[in-house]
């Protein structure tokens, strides 16, 4: 009878994480930076939005190629 109340316990533990850890993956997130953070970020360190043309896109000019 011990035997069957640890594989009964172990069975609940189980099910109880696995559905705590179901229920967290299910929330939705948003953005961390928006497109204006983006953007000022991109134009602090000298590159050029293109954000309109290519969605989120910062480009830049290494500095091997002046």
């Amino acid at each position: 009878m011990n035997t069957g109340r640890k594989i009964l316990l172990g069975v609940l533990l189980s099910a109880g994480a696995g559905g705590l850890f179901a229920a967290c993956s299910a929330v939705p997130h948003g953005p961390a930076y928006t497109e204006v953070e983006l953007q000022a970020a991109c134009e602090r360190v000298g590159g050029w939005w293109r954000g309109s043309l290519i969605p989120d896109y910062c480009e830049s000019q290494s500095t091997a190629f002046p």
